[in-house]
């Protein structure tokens, strides 16, 4: 295995999101209004001490589409290119997933690039048709 997964706060997140889903805006601020939502969390797959391989975040939202109550919006998931496919990733969404559940979610959701879509959909999740991603405007 060789990571654990911890919580951490949205600080620890940033490098991940400025190097995977980022990389090409930089004009995006790292920090995300989410990010200060009441309830939010952040989780960090660690390696070795110190080395952040993977990072997910968690916020109590619900989305705009019909789903059941509470909700909350899995989002900014990324694992570095050399960790992916060691099942970082699922653990990380493993991990969620447990913890949105404790604290009584009924739905979990996110939005997703293409080239994600089919991890979320293999880890239980469905598509919903007709929804369109945009960030801060630019699609």
């Amino acid at each position: 295995m060789g990571w654990m997964i911890c919580e951490v706060p949205a600080s620890q997140t940033y490098p991940l999101r400025q190097l995977l889903l980022r990389q090409d805006r930089s004009d995006l601020p790292l920090h995300m209004p989410d990010d200060d939502v009441p309830g939010a969390f952040h989780l960090a797959a660690a390696g070795e001490p110190g080395q952040v391989i993977g990072v997910v975040s968690l916020v109590p939202a619900a989305p705009a589409f019909l789903a059941a109550v509470p909700a909350w919006r899995l989002r900014q998931m990324a694992v570095t290119p050399i960790h992916q496919g060691s099942g970082a990733g699922s653990a990380l969404f493993v991990e969620a997933v447990e913890r949105v559940r404790s604290r009584g979610a009924a739905t979990l959701w996110a939005e997703s690039r293409d080239t994600s879509l089919g991890f979320y959909v293999g880890h239980g999740m469905r598509a919903v048709s007709q929804r369109r991603h945009s960030t801060l405007g630019v699609s």
